[in-house]
């Protein structure tokens, strides 16, 4: 599953103008959803939104989107788990899969790639469910759950330490680019060092104020073409 909140209210942080920020959290949106469609290991996606550029966006990677009538993340997650359980039931069966554990992931992953999914997977197989910690430390980009096990979330500032309290395994060994979210321009200027999405990648030279705090070059990101909101696992 995979929670996109108004496009017009994303991304608060990032000192750019606020048609930037709508561009920005729509591109990345954009390679997040590209990365997760992309892996072979995710057997249908889930888009909690109430942005209708992203109920567009969605539908060009045949995601099932839920209307986000919440004022928190925790609150869109709930509300959306039984449609999305019910959904990856339905897409396993029709392609004779396992059952189907749950993989939260935030919108906000330019740099995630679609092995990369498979790698966090993997590293949390095993357990009834598990985390991926921020590049922080401190926060959670995704958010894993095996098949049958109640899906509860603790999402927000220090989340990392809140769901450790509630008895998820922190995948700790995750791939950097899992836990690269986006929230600053610091953020944003190391993704682009990392290697971002194609639909952030021509942003990123489009902006003066990432250009300026580079003045040799200016932003060159990148590009990683093989590009994540909810999105529902296959179990091995």
């Amino acid at each position: 599953m995979v929670p996109v909140k108004d496009l017009d209210l994303a991304k608060s942080r990032l000192a750019l103008p606020a048609h930037q920020r709508r561009q920005l959290a729509l591109a990345f949106a954009t390679d997040t959803l590209s990365a997760l469609a992309r892996c072979p290991d995710v057997a249908a996606i889930i888009v909690v939104t109430a942005d209708p550029d992203v109920v567009a966006l969605a539908a060009t990677v045949g995601a099932r989107v839920v209307h986000d009538e919440t004022d928190s993340l925790d609150g869109a997650i709930g509300a959306a788990v039984a449609v999305a359980v019910a959904v990856a039931v339905a897409a396993s069966a029709a392609r004779d899969l396992p059952d189907v554990g749950v993989l939260i992931t935030p919108s906000d992953l330019p740099c995630l790639r679609a092995d990369d999914v498979t790698e966090v997977l993997s590293q949390a197989s095993g357990h009834p469910a598990a985390f991926v910690p921020d590049r922080s430390g401190t926060g959670t980009t995704m958010v894993i759950y095996s098949p049958g096990q109640p899906v509860v979330t603790g999402y927000g500032g220090e989340s990392a330490a809140r769901h450790t309290g509630l008895g998820l395994y922190a995948v700790a060994a995750a791939p950097i680019r899992t836990r690269h979210d986006v929230d600053t321009l610091e953020d944003l200027l190391a993704a682009a060092a990392l290697g971002v999405g194609e639909a952030t990648a021509p942003l990123l030279g489009q902006s003066p104020a990432l250009m300026g705090s580079q003045p040799d070059a200016g932003v060159k990101p990148d590009i990683d073409p093989d590009h994540t909101a909810y999105a529902l696992e296959r179990s091995s």
